[in-house]
This record gives C-alpha cells, structure tokens and sequence, in this order.
C-alpha cells in the first residue's frame, strides 16, 4: 500500500499489499576500510618460521570463524574482536604438506589448542588461544608452495559505549539543516558532514515486504564521516541495533553485506518515528516523524476536504494488518474521538500486482478485517469508533 486518502462524507475502507522476503545478514571478512597492522603477540612465533604479509587489520568486528560451511553444524565460532588476516610465506616448502607440517606444530608449541582439524576437501585448523587473559580463534591452512593463510579475532568488548536517549512525548526540535538529531546521534568520534530536509516521499525497507513501503510524505537526511580509526560494518551494526533496541524502537528490516542499512520504528510515548541508517565509506540517518506529519489531520479535513496518510500497512496477500499501522491508526481514532459528528471515508490504493478478480477478493477478505477491526475498537470506543465504519455496505 502506497498510502490512504481521508475524505469529508461516505465511510469505505480499501487495503494494501505487503510481499514476503527474508532480510539475511552477512558477515563481512574485510570491509574497505580494513588498516594493515603487526601481528599480534600471540602470533608473534609466525616470524621466526616465515614472513607475514600483507598483514589487514580490523580494529573491531564479528566474525564466524572458521567461515563458510566448515564454520557451521557446531563446529565453528562467532566471535567479536580486533581481527586480523595475512599470508605467511613458508621458506623451503614447496607443497601443502611440506607447509603444514610447519605451520601445525607451531601453533601448538606456542599456546594454541587444536579444536578442530579437516583433511578431506582442503587442509584446515581451527584454533584457540587463552593465556595470560587473552583469548584468540583462528583458522589456518596451507595455501600452496611456501605459502600458508592465517585468520584470527582477538576477543576484546565494543571499543565504545553507544546508548541513545529514547523519543519523549513532546516531540523534540530537531534542525533540518545542522547538527544531529536529539534521540538518535552519530557513534562516537564520527564527524558531521552534512543535513538537509528532504521533500521526496519516504520508503523504508521493511521485513516481510518485497519492496520498501511509504511510510511518510518526506524526511531529514543526516551524513556523518566514519572514525578516523575505522569502523567495520559489524560495528555500525551491532552499535546502533542495540543502542536502538534499547531505547525502544523495533528493528524492521537489517541487512549487511559491502553496505550496511537498517529501517526502525518507534511507536512508544504516542511518538510515530521512522529511521533509515545506512553504512558504506561514510554513513547516513534518515528520519520521518510520521506522527507530526498527521498532528494537523483534522484541520487538513476541514480545510482542504482531504488527508493523506501513510504507513498502513498489511501483510502480503493477507487481509492482517501490520502492528507498524498502530500509531497512525490510532491518530485517525483520536481524530474522531474529538469530533464525534464528523464522517469520512477511507480510501486505500493497492500496488498492481495479481489480476483485477484476484485483486478483488483479496479487497474482499480485508473488508472482512474491517469488521473486526470495527468490533474491536466499539469495545474500547464504543461512542466514537463507529463512526470511521459506520457504513459497512460501502467497504470496498
């Protein structure tokens, strides 16, 4: 559904369409931002026996190791930490078992565990390390003549604490032209590069829907430079879902791979917010207050005979309305609680997917969740909620 229209006479209600698709998250080996470093201590020993190069360095992340299938079943780790991964050449051998026969035993002479070992389709080791209060995973193997790979995440915490300060009823001002917004700033050591209103119509993607949904008329767009020490996609991730999280707004939809974006929802306090943030080189923060949009929904209707109103949303193919509708529903509720004698008319407009019978029945099948929807609200409402169905034989 791309939005509804409110009118002065009639009562009618027509829904939307919401499409199912998986968000998935990836874990990114070496984000662009990746620094080189030296090895740590704990695998100092590395060079005595070779020459480590090339040496990438991520001063946080999450990593699976080892990756890949050999990585699930049980078998491997998810770990978060500096990180680090390198070559090593290996002087004088010339094949993978010349190689290994090196590389194994010196990681177990130098405080290495062997957690588990593959032989079959490609020699591998997964490993771990825990002395003298450093704990480490790794995974190596040999990468043909003289060559061997090493992967390795030291445990450390967060490198920063990120809280934000939840949305308060009075809505807060917020500048669209500088500085940051009041309940969702940027990570620590990033810098302000730039703020601007943006009139255009606002989508955000959202879990279960096939493409992002209109959810408000425009928005504020906030850019930020990273830390000048990096900061990985795992750590943009993480930071703010669960800064966000616990400031209580709801993560809709969250996905990770070269960028990172994540779509959020606060509906506490009788706040309607919006956010999109999104991660590459540098990082952004979209914000619509859906719910100051509305705030005038009833002088608009006297004025102009006519509202929009976006963020309704129903599942794909059902006539079950999205728990993300709750706020604005409630403003159209709150609207005829003020105006007991006013009549209107709903107005939904549905995407173009399926043929017009099927379209019909489905519009048939969420007329029906009208009536419930009506019944529910009577018996909480029953002097004012009436009036936004009163004329059932009309829902269309």
């Amino acid at each position: 559904m791309r939005h509804l229209a409110l009118s002065l006479f009639g009562a009618a209600v027509s829904c939307l369409r919401f499409a199912v698709i998986t968000a998935m998250l990836a874990f990114i080996t070496l984000p662009l931002m990746a620094q080189e470093q030296p090895i740590p201590a704990e695998l100092s020993f590395l060079n005595k026996l070779g020459k480590p190069y090339r040496i990438t360095y991520e001063p946080w992340t999450e990593l699976q190791i080892p990756e890949g299938n050999r990585g699930s079943g049980g078998v491997g780790k998810v770990v978060r930490g500096k990180h680090w991964q390198f070559p090593v050449i290996v002087p004088g051998a010339m094949t993978e078992d010349a190689v290994w026969a090196i590389i194994k035993p010196a990681f177990l002479a130098n405080g290495w565990t062997a957690v588990h070992e593959w032989s079959a389709g490609g020699i591998m080791l997964f490993l771990h390390y825990q002395k003298d209060g450093v704990e480490a995973w790794a995974e190596t193997d040999p990468g043909g003549a003289e060559r061997a790979s090493v992967d390795m995440v030291e445990i450390t915490p967060m490198p920063f604490k990120f809280t934000l300060t939840s949305p308060s009823a009075t809505p807060e001002p917020v500048d669209p032209n500088a500085g940051d917004f009041p309940w969702l700033g940027p990570l620590p050591g990033s810098r302000f590069r730039s703020s601007a209103p943006d009139p255009l119509p606002f989508y955000v993607p959202i879990k279960g829907a096939n493409e992002p949904e209109l959810v408000a008329s425009g928005s504020i767009f906030k850019a930020y430079y990273a830390p000048p020490d990096g900061l990985s996609n795992s750590l943009f991730r993480i930071a703010y879902h669960d800064a966000l999280t616990a400031a209580g707004w709801t993560i809709v939809n969250e996905s990770m791979g070269a960028d990172v974006a994540i779509s959020a929802h606060f509906t506490k306090n009788g706040r309607n917010l919006w956010a999109s943030l999104h991660k590459n080189d540098t990082f952004d923060i979209r914000v619509a207050d859906a719910g100051a949009v509305n705030k005038d929904m009833g002088s608009d209707l006297r004025t102009n005979c006519h509202v929009a109103v976006y963020g309704v949303l129903f599942d794909f193919n059902k006539s079950t309305l999205q728990p993300a509708s709750d706020p604005v529903l409630q403003q159209i509720l709150d609207l005829l609680k003020k105006s007991p004698t006013i009549k209107i008319e709903v107005q939904g407009h549905t995407d173009n997917v399926g043929g017009d019978a099927y379209n019909q029945t489905l519009s048939e099948a969420r007329q029906g969740y009208c009536h419930l929807a009506h019944r529910a609200w009577d018996s909480r409402r029953p002097a004012y909620s009436q009036r936004l169905w009163q004329d059932q034989a009309d829902c269309r």
